[in-house]
């Protein structure tokens, strides 16, 4: 096998490797797409009394609560792995982890009720619609804490792509 073969191989390794960053990365954007779909779907489902649309719009709460596990876990590694980048903020990635913990428990409160929901509907509970409008309600505290969540994880390696984010003169984000 010859050095430039060797590289190639070594390259190609590289790039299949997957750690914590990655899969943090790709997993948060699933409650972060969820969640308001979710609520969406919720109040549509509730305006137009159609209890299938209100079902679908349960069940993407809990997958997005559940998917929210694994994320919020994996963002530790991902920490540990980032922070030592050269130019990354320790502000921007401790802005971001305080407000990805509020988005976290709102998320899976979200997920619970709507849970707590889907047994009242199936048990014929009354209340079921008290508990339906407060999924909605934590629902859309979830969606905007998840956005706003993201912006600030945005900000720890894209600072460019935003006006607020600390940058030195050559563009790179100021280490804190």
């Amino acid at each position: 096998m010859t050095a430039s073969s060797c590289r190639r191989t070594a390259k190609k390794a590289t790039f299949w490797a997957v750690n914590a960053a990655h899969l943090h990365i790709i997993l948060v954007h699933v409650p972060v797409v969820l969640v308001p779909l979710g609520c969406l779907l919720l109040a549509l489902g509730r305006l137009r009394s159609a209890p299938a649309l209100v079902s679908v719009a349960r069940r993407t709460v809990v997958t997005a609560a559940v998917s929210a596990v694994p994320a919020f876990l994996l963002g530790e590694g991902a920490e540990e792995i980032v922070e030592r980048l050269p130019g990354v903020s320790k502000k921007l990635i401790s802005e971001h982890e305080e407000a990805a913990d509020i988005a976290f428990w709102l998320t899976v409160t979200a997920g619970l009720f709507s849970l707590w929901a889907l047994f009242a509907v199936r048990s014929a509970v009354s209340g079921g619609g008290r508990i339906l409008s407060a999924t909605l309600l934590i629902s859309l505290a979830a969606s905007g804490a998840l956005a706003y969540a993201a912006q600030e994880g945005g900000k720890i390696r894209h600072p460019e792509a935003y006006d607020s984010a600390q940058t030195n003169e050559g563009g790179e984000g100021v280490s804190g």
